[in-house]
């Protein structure tokens, strides 16, 4: 998530889908580059299960705002933590821990989507973020929309287990409404979720992964994804705005043709099985029959189910190695 936030560092420092929930005003108003929109986990019918989600998220960037960038991310991170930076994907703690002196500037973000598991234990949140050189400027050097996925720990804790993101130009309007599947909203009082064989869910998973990357390889990006979406899709690629739903996706990308092979590092799910998320390396291809890469990258995405049906995408973030 905050790693491409990050990634804003060393530039700058060297509706939407079906079926969701929007709550809150969206009203534009003045707000102080050090004040985080206000969570609604309060409301009236707020999906209880998602509130220590969004609750984990909000609590991390108060903390880069009051004590720093490097001891926000060393305090919310899991210990096998994420983020992804010029060498790929690699371990958080560690890479945090290393660097020296503690970058300084102003990182602010907020959600403005979330999801959770039917188990509630494992989520995912993504929103815009906000870096500034100094903080009493009025006006961003970076700005862009972050990505991160949250797995409850053994103790009931909430750690971010992977982070990542995007770099855009500044929106015209400042995006500060949450939304959330509208599931959630049905399953707020929902009887606890069956136990599934997780490991077997994550096998089904990969298997997913795999034929999608067969299919973008073969018949183009396009075709592949859309094939698998959900129509809650949210397509983030490098330097253009967050495209929501699949009907969006359809539409921008009309004109790719790129063939992309997609790499899993690592997959999880949820111990319900109906979420989970796999994030690796990719190469792109102009045409199929390119014998070199026109393109290389990191990716993250976000799959779901309901029961044993099939798995679609729900989230896909991509960026080129730097």
């Amino acid at each position: 998530m905050k790693m491409m936030k990050v990634a804003v560092l060393s530039v700058a420092v060297c509706l939407a889908a079906c079926a969701l929930v929007v709550v809150g005003s969206s009203a534009q108003s003045k707000r102080a580059p050090t004040e985080l929109p206000p969570l609604p986990v309060r409301e009236k019918g707020f999906p209880a299960a998602l509130a220590p989600v969004v609750g984990a998220e909000h609590a991390f960037a108060q903390h880069s705002i009051d004590h720093g960038m490097k001891p926000a991310f060393l305090a919310y991170a899991a210990p096998d933590g994420v983020v992804v930076n010029r060498r790929g994907p690699v371990n958080a703690i560690e890479t945090w821990r290393q660097r020296e002196p503690a970058p300084t500037g102003l990182l602010t973000w907020w959600p403005t989507y979330a999801d959770v598991s039917r188990a509630g234990d494992l989520g995912w949140t993504t929103g815009p973020f906000e870096f500034r050189e100094k903080p009493t400027q009025e006006k961003p050097d970076g700005t862009g929309h972050y990505f991160t996925v949250w797995r409850r720990q053994p103790d009931g804790s909430w750690k971010w287990v992977l982070d990542l993101g995007i770099q855009h130009p500044a929106p015209e309007t400042t995006e500060t409404v949450l939304t959330y599947p509208a599931s959630l909203k049905k399953n707020v009082r929902a009887a606890a979720a069956p136990s599934v064989d997780a490991e077997a869910a994550r096998q089904t998973l990969l298997e997913a992964e795999r034929t999608l990357s067969d299919a973008s390889a073969s018949g183009g990006f396009r075709t592949a994804l859309l094939a698998r979406a959900d129509e809650s899709l949210r397509l983030y690629r490098q330097g253009t705005f967050p495209l929501v739903g699949k009907e969006s996706v359809a539409g921008a990308v009309k004109v790719l043709s790129e063939y992309i092979a997609w790499k899993p590092l690592k997959a999880d799910v949820a111990a319900s099985g109906d979420m989970g998320y796999a994030y690796g390396t990719y190469e792109l291809r102009t045409n199929q029959s390119d014998e070199k890469p026109a393109e290389r990258g990191n990716y993250a995405r976000v799959w779901k189910r309901e029961g044993n049906g099939p798995w679609r995408v729900v989230f896909n973030v991509a960026n080129p190695a730097q």
